[in-house]
């Protein structure tokens, strides 16, 4: 279970890095690789050049040592035979003065005792040449310290084969020893060991070291800007588009990207400018059937307000003047007659009755206040007629210019008050509301209804049915009048409806002043 665990954590983690190195820009991806290629690429051939150098420079070294002790072998094998041990210090100590590199040569006879190692102790002598528990040629030298000791000598595993004789190598703290040995007289007679240090061959691997990490540091050099620059020019291509993109997104169907090249990023940059034309003149032709659609709705919205106050007058000064005059001549008969009958009080009642329906039929058709007084009236006298016939709490307030009952041109009021009846029917018939208001007010650069109610809301998500159709005339009208409706509602937290319609600069001081004007 707990290996589990640590697997999908191992691997959520695995994800996360692997969107993260997905995520980033393009320009450092493309850095990257090749930083990584070049430090790779770098770190391989410095390893497998030094590695090849330091090899050849040990063979031709090895090789070196074993011509220098095959030809002192063949000097010392008389002087071994006539057992003449000043005559083998003198050339052992020839050789090693002529070849500063050897560290040490040591003469042994067959039976492995040591001949001669030059007037001098080899200190860096192998171990295996103390004798006499630690004295190197006790019967020729004093006993030695504890410094003279190389205890720091350790036998290492050669990294060069010679061509003859037998070849031994010593790491020490300093560099490392090559030893070859060389039978003197077939091997009858003994051998010659003799060792030389890696000094001269650490000194030109040090220079050739230097001069690969100059050269591989110009390559990554090279190779770096080469990336960036490749990376400079698959970027910025790339990043105008996206700029070009956010641009189109935001409604801007002008621009155009860029074509740097005619590589697969410039055909893309040309598909993108022959979509932006594309979707420019789709924009263009929905802006005219919008256009055209909007004076349509505006001529049928208008000619319908022209209708409505038709017909309100004609219910208003020829029905109801008719049937006036009839409740007029119900009384007046019914008053001279001698038989008075019991239905003359209910026909007078009842025509007095269709007058008031009458009165109100042409007060919803277009009320003749809205003209007359302005939408702030009509809207107060709206509201408080709706709440006398309603089950719940229906208030009004407004927050307007002192003395400015005319604040919009009547296009704007006739919007606003058709909107607010429409809202107050909604929340009549559909919201089940304990509480509503209307709020409207006019401030200096705009005018702003606010109808809310604590109903019973509805999900904005799902649509507005049954409301849609009623919805949908006052989002018409509020963008006939270049105005703003938005709606929140939601299950259980009732609905909130609110209009902006901005004002033309110093429509509603001129308006106001034309009312003063009037004797308003």
């Amino acid at each position: 279970m707990e290996k589990s665990r640590l697997y999908e954590l191992f691997r959520r983690w695995a994800e996360k890095l692997g969107w993260w190195a997905l995520s980033v820009p393009i320009f450092v991806k493309i850095l990257g690789i090749g930083l990584l290629t070049t430090v790779l690429f770098g770190t391989v051939a410095f390893y497998q050049i030094r590695m090849g150098m330091l090899r050849t420079h040990y063979q031709i070294h090895g090789e070196a040592a074993l011509s220098l002790a095959t030809s002192l072998a063949g000097r010392l094998e008389p002087l071994v035979e006539s057992t003449n041990s000043s005559g083998m210090n003198v050339e052992v100590n020839r050789t090693m003065g002529e070849f500063p590199d050897v560290r040490y040569i040591v003469v042994q006879n067959a039976q492995s005792d040591i001949l001669s190692h030059g007037f001098t102790f080899p200190k860096e002598a192998p171990a295996d040449l103390l004798g006499n528990d630690g004295d190197l040629c006790a019967a020729c030298h004093a006993a030695l310290s504890p410094m003279e000791i190389p205890v720091d000598l350790l036998e290492t595993s050669p990294n060069a084969e010679l061509s003859s004789g037998r070849l031994r190598a010593y790491a020490r703290h300093e560099g490392l020893i090559l030893e070859v040995t060389v039978p003197i007289g077939s091997g009858r007679l003994g051998a010659v060991r003799l060792g030389v240090g890696d000094k001269i061959i650490a000194r030109e691997m040090g220079s050739i070291t230097r001069s690969l990490a100059i050269s591989l540091t110009l390559c990554m050099v090279v190779g770096l800007s080469l990336a960036g620059f490749l990376a400079s020019v698959l970027a910025r291509p790339i990043r105008d588009l996206v700029q070009a993109t956010q641009r189109l997104r935001e409604g801007d169907f002008a621009v155009r990207a860029k074509v740097f090249s005619l590589d697969e990023i410039g055909h893309l940059a040309e598909a993108f400018n022959r979509m932006a034309e594309g979707l420019g003149t789709y924009r263009q032709a929905v802006e005219e059937k919008e256009a055209a659609r909007q004076m349509l709705i505006g001529k049928i919205v208008r000619a319908q307000e022209e209708e409505r106050k038709h017909v309100a007058r004609e219910l208003h000064d020829q029905l109801g003047q008719m049937l006036s005059k009839t409740l007029l001549t119900v009384d007046s008969a019914c008053s001279s007659c001698e038989n008075r009958q019991t239905q003359c009080a209910e026909i007078s009642s009842d025509i007095r009755a269709m007058i008031d329906e009458v009165r109100l039929l042409a007060w919803n058709v277009r009320p003749s206040i809205l003209d007359d007084y302005g939408l702030n009236r009509a809207l107060e006298q709206y509201i408080g007629e709706t709440a006398k016939r309603v089950g719940f709490a229906l208030d009004y307030q407004s927050v307007i210019p002192p003395g400015a009952e005319r604040f919009a041109s009547p296009e704007v009021e006739a919007t606003l008050y058709r909107i607010a009846q429409e809202a107050i029917t909604n929340i009549i018939r559909h919201a089940n509301a304990t509480q509503a208001s209307v709020i409207l007010m006019c401030r200096e650069s705009e005018i702003v209804l606010l109808v809310e109610d604590n109903g019973a809301g509805f999900d904005m998500k799902k649509g507005e049915s049954p409301r849609a159709l009623g919805l949908m005339g006052m989002r018409e009208r509020t963008a006939l009048v270049g105005g703003e409706l938005k709606i929140d509602s939601e299950y259980g937290k009732g609905t909130t409806v609110r209009v902006r319609i901005p004002l033309k600069s110093g429509e509603a001081l001129g308006l106001q002043t034309g009312l003063e004007n009037d004797g308003y």
